[in-house]
């Protein structure tokens, strides 16, 4: 577990600081920007770049999956041989 430091601020705003290692290990470094996404119950971070890239790779799928998605429901029956 994962203990941080938090203090409330103005505009009902809280602030987390995170120990510089575990950032680190995500690949974020001071002055990056930060990608929070939030799920039904946790905060994904990424660095802005990762989050890009992701984004990318994510969009390139479905182009192909959308143009080709009767060939792979064809590969997917398999073949009746045995």
């Amino acid at each position: 577990m994962l203990n941080v430091k938090s203090e409330t601020t103005a505009e009902n705003m809280i602030t987390i600081t995170f120990p510089a290692e575990t950032l680190q290990n995500l690949g974020i470094s001071g002055g990056d920007e930060i990608d929070v996404t939030e799920t039904d119950n946790a905060l994904i971070l990424r660095s802005k770049a990762e989050a890009e890239r992701t984004k990318k790779i994510k969009d390139a799928t479905g182009k192909v999956f959308s143009h080709w998605d009767k060939v792979f429901v064809e590969l997917a029956k398999g073949t009746d041989e045995k």
